[in-house]
């Protein structure tokens, strides 16, 4: 049986890595060889504690159960002490934190590495990533509230990292909303536990299932998932995303879209498919349903209309959350599969998009007529930008191929078949604006000349991600055989 401690100890490498590096800045910024320097100061901490996860991986897959509770106080289930949960869904989702925030927090090190103050930087992106590990591992709703909010104040600091003023207008909207989603889950969380006595996710669902008069119950989590919607930008509550993703140092965009995105559509899952299963508790399906189209759809016609190119990859974002959620009202364990496997593909996907628009903004380039021609004068920078906008647009053999076809799929199974024509004609409207894009770099005249080229070394974290979709989308199974058990494991009644 794992303990707290190896359950943490990802979080604490992590987190004490960040403590360290920001303690030794003035070392640091006055060593030869610096971004070197840093970059081993970032990587060493993720290998470390990938070796912690694969421990524990270990330790968790030799048991018999296939959800392990461990608490601080010894009684999984006891009110008053924070739980955590081990099973294969939350394995995996570590994992795919580890892999995408390494990526980015690689990428971040050697893209602020000539700022001044980018050990700080570097400092905030690991606690980040830390903390949602800790909230991954969570077994009640206290103790997943609590780390989820320690990451995103961390996140604060890497919005507004270059103190440009918009970006300050954006975190202080992004700030006001999750302040906001953050009252209401706490007020959702206080019914909750005057109801029941507990948090625990598994206390909550039994007293869930054998309430006969489930009305408090139902209004505790509408101020729960209302609070949730908020912090994973689900259309009406999306405002903040667009700004703080445009506004924000592109390696934070890429660190906030790879990990903190998916972070909070594990948290859905969590809360709407294992505590609140359809339609065992609460039949929720037909009204997530609803906001999914919503959400794919606003998304996709606001993407279609943007001249930026950052503010367009923003507005994708959020068109991606509405894929996610048809996948979550499947409730079917293809679409928890589909699911998964989107959070990685989408993660990569994105993260990938703001990392080339980073290099591109630095080049002087920011909207769709500044790269006109791009593709003939700065080729290795076109090439990654192209492939992740096919992958966007469902185009074979390409991983985000593999994933809009299992959670199309998922909601036909589910006989949601509407639900499935709604998306593919997103994924059409998706597909015109990123050719427009291609067509743009490829077909156009320059109309600027490219007076510097990309640093290589950011050249490597950028192709690591095509690499990674082009295997999966021609190799899903690598991915799926993580994926599978924990697809089996969510309880359908």
């Amino acid at each position: 049986m794992p303990t707290v401690l190896e359950l943490l100890m990802p979080t604490a490498i992590l987190a004490g890595a960040g403590v360290a590096i920001a303690l030794l800045t003035p070392l640091i910024e006055r060593a030869p060889g610096r971004e070197r320097l840093l970059t081993a100061l970032v990587a060493a901490p993720f290998l470390a504690s990938l070796v912690s996860i694969i421990n524990l991986g270990r330790s968790y897959y030799s048991q018999q159960s296939p959800f392990l509770n461990v608490s601080i106080a010894g009684q999984p289930y006891l009110a008053s002490s924070s739980s955590f949960l081990v099973d294969a869904m939350s394995i995996y989702m570590v994992v795919v934190y580890l892999f995408l925030g390494f990526i980015s927090c690689i990428y971040g090190a050697l893209y602020m590495g000539r700022h001044r103050f980018s050990p700080m930087y570097c400092a905030l992106a690991l606690t980040t990533v830390g903390f949602l590990i800790a909230g991954t591992f969570s077994g009640d709703l206290l103790t997943l509230f609590i780390f989820w909010e320690i990451a995103t104040t961390a996140s604060y600091g890497l919005i507004v990292f270059e103190k440009k003023p918009e970006s300050l207008e954006a975190c202080l909207k992004f700030l006001i909303m999750i302040v906001l989603g953050s009252g209401l889950i706490v007020y959702g969380l206080s019914i909750v536990y005057g109801l029941t006595g507990s948090l625990n996710f598994w206390a909550v669902r039994s007293a869930l299932i054998a309430e006969p008069d489930k009305r408090m119950l139902i209004t505790a989590f509408t101020f729960i998932a209302s609070g949730y919607a908020i912090e994973a930008a689900i259309v009406p509550f999306h405002m903040w995303l667009p700004d703080v993703y445009t506004a924000s140092p592109a390696s934070t965009s890429a660190l906030m879209s790879a990990v903190m995105d998916q972070a909070s559509y594990y948290v859905l899952i969590r809360v709407l498919i294992y505590i609140l299963t359809p339609p065992a508790v609460v039949n929720w399906v037909q009204a997530l349903a609803v906001f999914s189209v919503i959400t794919m759809t606003t998304g996709n016609l606001f993407a279609l209309v943007q001249d930026n190119v950052k503010r367009m990859i923003s507005y994708v974002c959020i068109a991606d959350i509405g894929y996610n959620l048809i996948a979550i009202t499947s409730v079917t364990p293809l679409g928890v599969e589909g699911n998964l496997f989107f959070f990685l593909t989408g993660g990569s996907m994105t993260a990938l998009s703001f990392m080339c628009i980073g290099l591109l903004n630095r080049m002087g380039f920011e909207t769709l007529e500044d790269l006109s021609g791009i593709g003939s004068t700065s080729l290795r920078t076109a090439l990654p930008l192209t492939i992740v906008a096919l992958s966007f647009s469902g185009i074979p053999p390409l991983a985000g191929f593999i994933a809009k076809y299992m959670i199309f799929t998922a909601a036909i199974e589910a006989n949601m078949w509407w639900l499935a024509v709604i998306g593919v004609v997103n994924s059409v409207i998706e597909t015109g604006y990123f050719l427009r894009l291609i067509h743009v770099m490829f077909f156009r005249t320059p109309k600027k000349d490219v007076k510097t080229q990309p640093q290589v070394n950011l050249l490597i974290p950028i192709y690591a991600l095509v690499v990674e979709l082009i295997v999966l989308g021609a190799c899903p199974s690598a991915a799926l055989a993580l994926i599978s058990p924990a697809a089996r494991q969510i309880p359908i009644p």
